[in-house]
């Protein structure tokens, strides 16, 4: 009986272990890693202090030496993002780590070439070593595999790491929510406020934020949470125990009268995240600020302990969805699950400041299904009644029509060459908002020669959801009278495919070379077929980001395309 009772006890000491280690902060933190610039002392001190605080390996340390600049270019960052790919990939960490932590001290945004291309450097972070890497540096955003997904976040099962970033205006600030984050509650804290400050004078051009404030908090509610929802022009200060913060910072048309650069002087409680409609709200986090719009800075300076800011212009489609980032939040998702769950864009300009794995809550509440459509693509929230392509001697017109349209952005149109090709964005037209007449909409892709080409339209929605038209295919036969060279994408990052067409058989020279006039390659020599489609296959990935030129050469005749690498 006492050898019963020992067995039986040692079992007891097994799975309060195994409690501790599901529950407690330090035991699960395996699979970060926490990124540390070598030229920054307060970098060092951060990522130090963070990693032996949560228990995190001293092999999943990642120290390089980069700029100590919060702006960088394209070609800084990608000596950056080699270091940590490369320190990744020598330790065997790739595939094991899902989230990465970047530290006050290292580069927070990067200026590429092409101010459209613009990114945060943990939103590019994200998609290192994986089947997004191409999107990094090129122009525009893309949609998150993880959006809507309220699941388990892996980067095995999605692709990407989640990265968050330990920054304040001083290293006290940074300190104080690693601290206030280090043990999660049992449940939500029975004095703690979620305040939504709405701005109603939006309403008429951008209802849905204000609307999913109000989703939020009436799902807060509905867990018998203690709620703020003002929906007037009032601009809410001086609150406290505040959990959870929204509102339109600097973007409130009357927080000038209640207050200064839109700083809400409240009270936060240990864990509070917050996320306000401000482009640019993320821009710095260096002391004194230069102010202009607010600074999600701020309200780490207050108390809060988790906030999303933006470093460049994103537009209001790229705001998180707060009914969902609330709703995980409550559930016991993670802060960076909670956050990019919410956030519908990649390789964009979104930062999340915070511990990414504090949970409000010890446990988690189930869910069966996602809070969006499988991949994003569910139908259409416009009425689309046709959608046709037509080749033309100028390329491939493109038209649509829609009957109805609700909180249209527009529609981004996309192509692909071979089926088994990646789906390029080659244009966008506007939407039109929300409408119940018909409106008709084309495009012409003038980048074609022969072949067949797929078409597709990626409709972006007011709330920030993507969603697809069906395929159409067309076939082009070309009668070529002068030489055609073109490639796609175009700009590449850093490979493309580069094809050209000869209206008469012969021997053809096709060269690169860059803006000063040096070649830098040969990129074709050969003897070449009338009207036959030659592609070649092209990796940038040795040459520095600009312009280039492809210069042919064919019976005595010379042709000149342009090409542009962004990296």
């Amino acid at each position: 009986m006492l050898a019963l009772w020992k067995q039986k006890f040692v079992l007891l000491l097994t799975l309060v272990a195994l409690w501790n280690v599901c529950n407690g902060q330090t035991a699960t933190y395996r699979d970060v890693a926490v990124i540390i610039n070598q030229n920054s002392e307060i970098s060092e001190q951060i990522g130090t202090y963070f990693a032996e605080h949560r228990g995190i390996p001293e092999n999943n340390i990642i120290r390089i030496a980069t700029s100590t600049n919060e702006e960088i270019d394209s070609i800084t960052f990608e000596n950056l993002r080699q270091q940590v790919e490369a320190i990744l990939i020598s330790r065997n960490l790739k595939d094991s780590i899902n989230y990465l932590v970047t530290t006050k001290g290292m580069p927070l945004k990067v200026s590429h070439t092409n101010s459209s291309a613009n990114a945060s450097v943990e939103s590019e972070l994200m998609l290192i070593l994986g089947q997004y890497a191409t999107m990094i540096g090129t122009v525009g955003r893309s949609i998150s595999p993880y959006y809507k997904k309220s699941d388990d976040f892996s980067r095995a099962k999605y692709g990407i790491y989640l990265v968050t970033r330990l920054d304040g205006y001083s290293a006290e600030d940074i300190l104080r929510y690693v601290e206030a984050t280090a043990n999660i509650p049992a449940t939500i804290p029975s004095n703690a406020q979620f305040v939504f400050d709405q701005d109603p004078t939006w309403n008429s051009s951008i209802l849905y934020l204000n609307t999913n404030m109000q989703k939020a908090a009436l799902q807060l509610q509905n867990r018998q949470c203690s709620t703020v929802l003002d929906t007037t022009t009032q601009f809410l200060t001086n609150i406290t125990n505040v959990l959870g913060y929204v509102s339109w910072g600097s973007n409130d048309r009357n927080q000038s009268l209640y207050t200064t650069n839109a700083i809400p002087h409240f009270t936060w409680l240990p864990g509070a995240i917050a996320e306000t409609y401000v482009s640019t709200s993320g821009r710095t986090f260096n002391y004194p600020p230069t102010y202009g719009q607010s600074l999600v800075a701020d309200l780490i300076a207050e108390g809060a302990s988790a906030v999303k800011g933006y470093v460049y212009e994103p537009y209001s489609s790229a705001m998180t969805d707060v009914s969902i980032l609330f709703q995980m939040y409550g559930d016991g998702y993670t802060v960076a699950e909670s956050f990019f769950a919410s956030a519908p864009s990649i390789s964009w300009m979104d930062v999340v400041i915070g511990d990414p794995k504090y949970r409000l809550v010890s446990t988690r509440l189930p869910h069966d299904v996602s809070y969006g459509t499988e991949d994003g693509k569910g139908v259409l929230p416009v009425e689309l009644t046709t959608f046709h392509a037509t080749v033309q001697s100028g390329g491939v017109l493109i038209e649509w029509k829609t009957a109805t349209e609700t909180f249209c952005i527009g529609f981004d149109i996309e192509r692909k060459k071979e089926r088994n090709d990646e789906w390029e964005k080659i244009g966008f037209a506007q939407g039109s908002g929300t409408s119940a007449i018909p409106h008709s909409y084309s495009f012409v892709d003038k980048d074609v020669t022969s072949g067949s080409f797929q078409y597709r339209l990626r409709q972006i929605d007011g709330d920030g959801s993507i969603n697809y038209s069906n395929v159409i295919e067309v076939k082009i036969e070309r009668n070529v009278e002068n030489p055609i060279i073109s490639n796609y994408p175009n700009p590449c990052n850093p490979s493309t495919k580069i094809e050209f067409v000869v209206p008469l058989s012969g021997r053809a020279t096709l060269n690169l070379y860059n803006t000063i006039g040096q070649k830098v390659c040969t990129l074709f020599e050969g003897n070449v077929n009338a009207q036959g489609v030659v592609t070649i296959p092209f990796d940038g990935s040795r040459f520095p980001s600009g312009v280039y030129y492809c210069v042919m050469e064919w019976n005595g005749a010379r042709t000149t395309h342009r090409i542009m690498i962004l990296k």
